[in-house]
């Protein structure tokens, strides 16, 4: 793999970081600026901070850009800071108003990371019900939030005297991912209530974890998924003591156990050095339940496939694997314009699902969307089809047959 000096150390970096670990020293002609491009194209400048303040001073000092990487430690402090008090606003008017709650994604994990600043957060999502949505805008507008957009899956907010987006979302899972979608739709039966807030339920551990790997394969066939979303994998195995037989069980039942098993080949090659024999539950395995392990060449391309598309996925990288699920071998543009139907659902809900027959209709509004509304947007879409390549294609669809999607 190219830069694969520099990959293997910003991994150690980052494992540095989230451990008592410290970092070895880097070599000399280790190429910091690459490092700083793929830490900042994965968002995660905060993180890898923690790892190289470990490093001798005199070594930190001479590192390119660390100015910005203190730059990013310091505003994730405050941001981190600002979502927490707003979590508390927010939390406080949900029970105010009798609304059931979950937490989700990084507000729940911030907390088993060594430092919450570590775990740089976007928005706060939030699970709710008993609500509509009249009472949830006046509930965000008292709070001083404008409301940013609202799509089939959920209603978006910000506010901007604490830089603090939020979203309330009334399902877990875009409704186009039906299986996943209607798995998760039962959550609330497995959630536990807080003792200490009105309103508020839990997930269970592992309810959590298999939450975090739906999501995780969601965003990998949408486009990809990030270092982060590794590492809290990473993370929750050191804090959590998970029932793998469950989670094993339950996965299986919604076609993820191939993909789960390629996450915790990735894990373990990323943050236990551990590339061969992954199936051999050694003592040194961090988790014991490896199924099958992926061979150096399948590592290589599921590794390459995180690392080049960023911290939530590239639009280059979701158009090829649009192109790869319809089983086309080549770019579209008629395939562009007029999308299948669960990509569809996924952005106007199930009321289509249910009027299938008002799918022409749609591609209408589709489209006037993209030409009055999303202009900037879509040229850029098209300039993504554009450079697609035949072996984009062919990797995608390796990289998608190795994980089970």
């Amino acid at each position: 793999m190219k830069h694969e000096k520099e990959i293997n150390y910003l991994i150690e970096l980052v494992k540095c970081a989230v451990t008592d670990n410290i970092p070895s020293i880097p070599e000399k002609d280790i190429d910091w600026e690459f490092i700083y491009k793929l830490s900042k194209l994965h968002k995660i400048l905060s993180t890898v901070y923690f790892g190289i303040s470990k490093l001798p001073k005199e070594i930190v000092s001479n590192i390119p850009h660390i100015d910005n990487y203190t730059l990013a430690y310091k505003k994730n402090l405050v941001l981190d800071a600002n979502k927490t008090f707003e979590l508390t606003r927010i939390k406080e008017q949900l029970g105010n108003h009798h609304v059931d709650y979950v937490l989700l994604k990084g507000s729940v994990i911030k907390y088993i990371y060594p430092d919450t600043s570590m775990r740089r957060m976007g928005d706060i999502d939030i699970l709710f019900r008993n609500a509509n949505e009249v009472t949830i805008d006046e509930i965000f507008s008292s709070l001083g939030y404008t409301l940013r957009n609202k799509l089939a899956k959920d209603s978006s907010y910000f506010n901007p005297t604490t830089q603090t987006y939020v979203e309330m979302q009334e399902t877990l899972i875009d409704y186009g991912f039906t299986e996943w979608f209607y798995y998760l739709k039962d959550i609330w039966g497995r959630c536990v209530t807080s003792p200490d807030s009105p309103g508020e339920y839990i997930m269970t551990n592992e309810d959590f974890y298999i939450y975090h790997i739906i999501h995780m394969a969601k965003h990998f066939k949408n486009g990809g998924i990030g270092i982060t979303h590794v590492l809290d994998v990473y993370i929750m195995w050191q804090k959590y003591n998970l029932d793998y037989n469950y989670i094993n069980l339950e996965l299986e039942k919604i076609g993820l156990v191939k993909f789960h098993n390629v996450v915790k080949n990735i894990v373990n090659y990323w943050f236990n050095g551990e590339i061969k024999d992954l199936n051999s539950h050694t003592k040194n395995s961090l988790c014991q339940d490896i199924n099958h392990s992926l061979s150096p060449d399948e590592t290589d391309l599921i590794a390459k496939y995180i690392l080049r598309n960023g911290a939530f996925g590239e639009k280059k990288q979701q158009e090829t694997n649009a192109i790869v699920k319809r089983g086309d071998s080549k770019v579209s543009l008629r395939k562009k314009i007029f999308p299948e139907m669960e990509t569809m659902v996924n952005y106007y809900g199930a009321f289509l699902d249910r009027h299938k027959y008002l799918l022409p209709f749609y591609w209408l509004r589709l489209n006037f969307e993209r030409l009055f509304l999303r202009g900037t947007r879509s040229l850029q879409s098209l300039s993504n089809m554009s450079a697609i390549t035949e072996e984009n294609i062919s990797d995608t669809r390796a990289v998608m047959k190795i994980c089970g999607l």
